[in-house]
């Protein structure tokens, strides 16, 4: 009996390594064929206007030196770009396509898929810290791998997905020095934020995660208190020279504050005034009927005023209209099921956190309990972005300040914290 019990077990377990491998190849395959299907002019983000992410690369490719003015997209810390401008020499060297820089700017778009496929590696990396099932573990990677607007994320030339790269990068050594307080990971960790927020400025909001992790752990280390520290500082006097060397340059040179977004002004055709669109209707309120489901009305609207709205349909075909009258059924299926994320995983998310509150009410909350810390996670990472989007959207009142490139963390909140949930479900139901 028990060699057939052992028996079940490796052939469950070798299942589950099957069926993992199977998404994560689904996962690979999609975003390859975004990036051969998806339009590298048109379905772009910010990037053939003037002072756009290519003039941005193109500048830095030209005169190996950052640009002069602060305009347009040359606001953003300068690593994409750079990246871009190196890749582009790299190809130089192989491809004669200098007499053409839009076409030589095309191949860097290689560099996202990469990002992409990076991420995809490091979000199963962060998964196995906690003691999952493999039925929730393969859940959450089935849910990241084909996830439509973080597929669309791989074909972008913009800095979002190196930004977005680093930002989970950082979360998985924030994980593993919690567990092992090993000074090489912490460098790791500070290298990852630094160089993330060198990519966009917002990957320092991860602190916000990061910095409750490591209050615990100088409360808990005790008589290790000196290491800690120690390893603090070195984690300080890294990450802030780093990340925020392009935002000093900036100030002392431009005078521009740290966190500076360029305005793009009120006579902008997307901007949103107060006299259309106050507060209430902006962000207190979601309109049903503006969640319309006819052809032109899945996707992205410059006119939309709602930002919730805009997130449902930007987290699912970004800004851009790929409907085609034989696929248009199958786009309104994935659009109305990513609806249904959002509203079961917001409902779990608010469950996990009225519980995680009672256990701490009634101290019996085990911090060490693998289960609980991703809970936790999941629940910071969601409001987070949640906070952070509806800031944004009332500081730039611009259509495309609500598109869900600026908070796709929140996806992987959303996973985990369904995930959990059913986990516990499941657990008390066997109890009864």
């Amino acid at each position: 009996m028990k060699f057939c019990q052992i028996g079940l077990n490796y052939n469950m377990k070798n299942k589950s390594l099957i069926y993992k491998r199977i998404v994560l190849a689904v996962g690979v395959i999609f975003r390859f064929i975004a990036f051969i299907v998806a339009s590298p002019i048109k379905d772009q983000h910010d990037v053939m206007y003037k002072y756009g992410h290519y003039d941005y690369a193109m500048y830095i490719f030209e005169n190996w030196s950052l640009p002069q003015q602060i305009l347009r997209q040359f606001y953003h810390p300068p690593l994409n770009a750079t990246l871009q401008a190196i890749f582009m020499k790299i190809i130089s060297l192989f491809h004669n396509s200098r007499n053409n820089d839009v076409e030589l700017y095309t191949t860097t778009k290689l560099l996202s898929l990469l990002y992409s496929l990076i991420t995809l590696y490091i979000i199963v990396k962060i998964i196995d810290e906690f003691d999952l099932s493999s039925v929730c573990k393969n859940i959450i990677i089935t849910i990241f791998s084909i996830y439509p607007a973080i597929i669309i994320m791989s074909t972008q030339y913009g800095n979002d997905g190196l930004a977005y790269m680093f930002f989970y990068l950082s979360l998985l050594y924030a994980i593993r020095w919690s567990k092992n307080h090993k000074i090489s990971t912490i460098i790791k960790l500070a290298l990852s934020i630094g160089f993330g927020m060198l990519s966009k400025i917002s990957v320092g909001m991860i602190a916000i995660i990061i910095a409750p992790m490591m209050l615990v752990l100088l409360i808990k280390s005790n008589t290790k208190i000196k290491k800690t520290i120690f390893q603090l500082f070195i984690f300080a006097i890294i990450v802030f020279p780093i990340g925020l060397s392009f935002s000093i340059r900036n100030k002392i040179k431009y005078d521009i504050p740290i966190g500076y977004v360029f305005e793009i002004g009120k006579d902008s055709n997307i901007y949103i005034s107060g006299s259309r669109a106050g507060i209430s209707r902006r962000v207190l309120s979601l309109p049903l009927q503006r969640l319309e489901l006819k052809k032109e009305g899945i996707y992205h609207d410059f006119s939309e005023y709602n930002i919730w709205v805009d997130l449902f349909k930007t987290s699912t075909f970004d800004e851009f209209n790929y409907g085609k009258d034989r696929f248009y059924l199958m786009l309104k299926i994935i659009y109305f099921l990513n609806i249904l994320f959002y509203i079961f995983g917001s409902i779990t998310i608010i469950i996990n956190l009225i519980n995680i509150v009672l256990s701490i009410i009634r101290k019996n909350i085990d911090v060490n309990d693998s289960k609980t810390n991703l809970k936790i996670i999941s629940i910071m990472l969601y409001f987070l972005a949640i906070i952070s989007y509806i800031l944004f959207n009332m500081k730039y009142t611009y259509s495309c300040s609500s598109n869900y490139r600026y908070i796709p963390y929140i996806t992987f909140g959303l996973i985990c914290s369904i995930v959990t949930f059913i986990d516990e479900y499941k657990k008390k139901k066997e109890l009864v």
